[in-house]
């Protein structure tokens, strides 16, 4: 038993990960029994995906933890020894992308002999990622103000440009808000998946020229032109490993047309090979490996072609932390930094025992999901519902013209 307990107190060992797991599912539970706040509570055609969401948002909560852990002691910022911990972080991400990749090319294959509303796919999409950003971003700039004593270090026009970069997801150059070296730690440095996010985006109406039978309006085309080439400008070709995420998800929305996994039997073969693969994929030191892409691939495949790994990601309170993950993805960070930055300071928690530190992070864990469930019921939600109402007025008016949207 005492055994168990240290291994739990290790911040880099399993135990310490499933033990997060289990805090932030029961809190979820809790949150659902006691609020009763009516999302997920309809069954979703892909749920197991909504499911597998809950797991990545706080498998990158885990991964920055553990980060943290390091950075308290090293004082640099880079991945951990242990492969597990670093593909909480990288594998969650490449599952993300290969999530959003599948949706929205869903979406275009499904309306392949119809208009795509371009229009209100873009202002949906703003109204999905902006505001909660933009809340945390406000944050961010507060932190980095107190952290420069209200001082703007390197000229205001300079300081009002690092905003506006960051404003834009630092698609338009990376930056260091305020020239201050701690500044990009505030949020665990995660604006990079953003702006690969807005760049699938932006990359959709050329896509659709190989899908759809209505092609995309001039504007679309060459705003998705102008978007790509300025990212290129300032990006580059890096990350090739993340444009793979994205094209397997592209290929996971064309796989799935043809098969679904619904039997007992079949489930609990493709139940068995997630189970192994998820066992392979920490043994490789990086998701980046292709061999490693591959297995994470097949994953996401299997869960997006109905895969439920025995009923688990079909299961409630998984579906609710999935729907509030991108606030818990927005806010883990920020909450870190406060309370080993503010709270404790970097010096006492440096000194932390790592029963200590373990200890706080499961202190936190339910903290950071009562927080993303503010988030999203109180910023997010209210900017979805206004994105759906602006749809609603463009169809009434619409039909009331006779027009067709286009």
């Amino acid at each position: 038993m005492i055994s168990k307990l240290t291994q739990l107190a290790d911040p880099l060992h399993p135990l310490f990960a499933l033990g997060i797991f289990l805090l932030a599912f029961l809190t979820g539970f809790l949150i659902n029994k006691i609020l009763k706040p009516g999302i997920s509570s309809l069954p979703s055609r892909y749920e197991t995906i909504d499911g597998l969401r809950g797991l990545l948002g706080i498998g990158v909560f885990i991964h920055h933890a553990s980060i943290w852990h390091q950075y308290l002691q090293t004082g640099t910022w880079t991945l951990t020894s242990s492969n597990l911990f670093n593909h909480f972080g990288q594998t969650s991400v490449a599952l993300f992308f290969m999530i959003s990749a599948f949706l929205f090319t869903k979406k275009l294959i499904q309306a392949r002999k119809e208009p795509f509303d371009w229009a209100y796919f873009f202002v949906s999409r703003f109204f999905r990622l902006v505001p909660m950003y933009y809340f945390s971003l406000a944050i961010i700039i507060l932190y980095v103000l107190i952290l420069s004593d209200w001082q703007i270090q390197r000229g205001f026009s300079e300081f009002l440009v690092s905003v506006l970069r960051l404003g834009l997801f630092e698609i338009p150059g990376e930056t260091v808000l305020n020239g201050h070296a701690l500044a990009n730690l505030i949020n665990a440095k995660i604006t990079w998946t953003l702006r690969f996010e807005w760049l699938f985006y932006f990359s959709l109406p050329l896509l659709s020229l190989f899908i759809l039978k209505v092609r995309p309006a001039v504007f679309y085309l060459v705003a998705s032109i102008a978007f790509l080439l300025i990212f290129y400008k300032y990006h580059g070709l890096q990350h090739y490993h993340d444009y793979l995420s994205f094209a397997g998800g592209i290929i996971t929305a064309f796989l799935t047309q043809h098969f679904s996994i619904n039997s007992k039997r079949n489930q609990a073969l493709t139940g068995l090979i997630i189970l192994a693969c998820l066992l392979a994929i920490p043994q490789f030191e990086t998701a980046d490996n292709v061999v490693c892409k591959a297995l994470i691939f097949l994953v996401f495949l299997l869960f997006a072609g109905g895969a439920d790994l025995f009923g688990v990601f079909r299961n409630q309170t998984l579906k609710f932390l999935g729907d509030i993950c991108y606030s818990t993805y927005l806010l883990h960070g920020i909450l870190l930094f406060t309370v080993f930055y503010f709270g404790f300071g970097l010096k006492n928690a440096k000194q932390l025992s790592p029963a200590e530190f373990s200890g706080i992070i499961f202190s936190l864990t339910p903290v950071l999901v009562i927080l993303s469930y503010a988030g999203f019921r109180f910023i997010e939600k209210p900017a979805i519902r206004l994105a759906g109402n602006m749809k609603l007025k463009r169809s009434k008016s619409a039909a009331k013209n006779g027009s067709v949207l286009a």
